[in-house]
């Protein structure tokens, strides 16, 4: 069992914030508006916070000093405190920047108790189990963030959003949300002819949103505890690249790229695929459309019906590319990183739907092979369709697609 850790929320000054510490002294909080963890140190009744580690502090870090820095490299000066009591769940006093310097006020209530390993226990289990094969999604970008499991990072991603155009076609329609903190966008349903699809599959989108942008913020907080060149920064995830590649009112498919870096040997360049089921409001299993996965012993692996197509559409692009009469011909050196690596995702291009196969997963010195191979045509598919595979893939199209702001 974990230590206990206790949640307060409420004002420093004028400023919003969120804090946490736990009994044995250790804590952590963040300014509302920036999100970002500051560590503490020492009891309740007078925490010093620490310091950015910068100038001769990155020196002494180097040296094996204290991690993170609760000090003043030069001055030895501790770090800003906050002197106060807790009476009756609210935690008030004054917070001093150091000698010289007036003291500003704070009042926080307690939010709540918890322990951190018994509120989690077994999600990443369940989580696990409910992704269908073909959607290149990990645990972490699902775990649930609730203010039950983990009301620290809950109350952090409680910010504003910035919202993009919104993008409609037929009878559905999707926008953009920015986290002006990370500058991460990611999309959400805005329409569709049911309710309770669109809340589902928010929740999805919201669960994967959230755990880049904590990612973001925690490289970002890297300010305090870390001195490699990517310390303080938000990681490239300010970068991270999220696309819709395809909407109809059955499917819609989200493709997350870009190349993470926040400390290590190498950057986390990915390429993550994965496709919402817009009937039942979950991660499509593409079993439900054809024979796409087999399970084994180890798991699943491409059905021989997928691969046998698959390798048809391979075999057609070579003879298209030795005759140069194939503008869609491309290079096949990545094909033999299938089945191990394969993941599959929708894509609409000026008006054909498809179903792309790409390269995920892999190796960061297979990096190069990362992304979308082949397409394989919606018609192309018919020889392993199932019967119910007409509802998702040829549903009536209605009217052209428009957007609006």
């Amino acid at each position: 069992m974990a230590e206990l850790r206790t949640v307060y929320q409420g004002t420093l000054g004028t400023n919003e914030v969120v804090l946490e510490v736990n009994a044995s002294g250790a804590g952590r909080y963040f300014y509302r508006r920036h999100g970002v963890d500051i560590p503490l140190s020492g009891p309740v009744s007078a925490l010093v916070e620490a310091l950015p580690i910068q100038g001769e502090a990155m020196y002494r870090k180097a040296q094996g000093g204290n991690t993170p820095l609760f000090e003043d490299a030069q001055t030895r000066q501790p770090g800003p405190t906050w002197r106060g009591q807790v009476v009756n769940g609210t935690f008030a006093g004054r917070w001093s920047q150091g000698p010289g310097s007036k003291d500003v006020p704070f009042e926080l209530r307690q939010v709540r108790q918890y322990d951190p390993e018994k509120t989690r226990s077994g999600t990443a289990e369940s989580v696990t189990r409910r992704i269908s094969p073909g959607n290149t999604t990990g645990v972490a970008s699902d775990e649930t963030v609730s203010i039950e499991t983990a009301p620290y990072d809950y109350l952090k991603l409680q910010t504003p959003l910035k919202r993009g155009t919104e993008h409609v076609s037929a009878a559905v329609g999707w926008r953009m949300v920015v986290d002006p903190r990370t500058r991460l966008s990611y999309p959400r349903l805005t329409r569709h002819p049911d309710a309770r699809v669109v809340e589902k599959v928010n929740a999805i989108l919201e669960r994967r949103h959230w755990q880049l942008n904590l990612a973001a913020l925690e490289c970002r907080a890297t300010l305090y505890t870390e001195t490699h060149p990517a310390a303080g920064s938000l990681g490239n995830y300010d970068e991270e690249s999220v696309r819709v590649t395809f909407l109809s009112p059955t499917l819609m498919s989200v493709v997350e790229s870009g190349s993470a870096d926040c400390g290590g040997a190498h950057p986390h360049n990915h390429y993550e695929p994965y496709t919402l089921d817009l009937i039942r409001g979950e991660y499509l299993d593409f079993n439900r459309l054809f024979r796409a996965f087999a399970k084994t012993p180890e798991g699943f692996e491409p059905s021989d019906a997928l691969m046998a197509l698959i390798g048809k559409k391979l075999k057609a692009q070579a003879r298209g590319a030795r005759s140069a009469a194939s503008a869609e011909a491309q290079d096949t050196r990545c094909d033999d990183l299938w089945p191990q690596y394969l993941a599959l995702h929708f894509d609409r291009n000026r008006g054909r739907d498809a179903l792309v196969v790409a390269v995920s997963g892999v190796p960061h010195v297979m990096g190069v092979c990362l992304g979308a191979t082949l397409a394989l045509p919606f018609p192309a598919l018919k020889p392993i369709l199932k019967p119910s595979a007409d509802a998702y893939l040829f549903p009536e199209t209605g009217k052209p697609g428009t957007t609006k702001d």
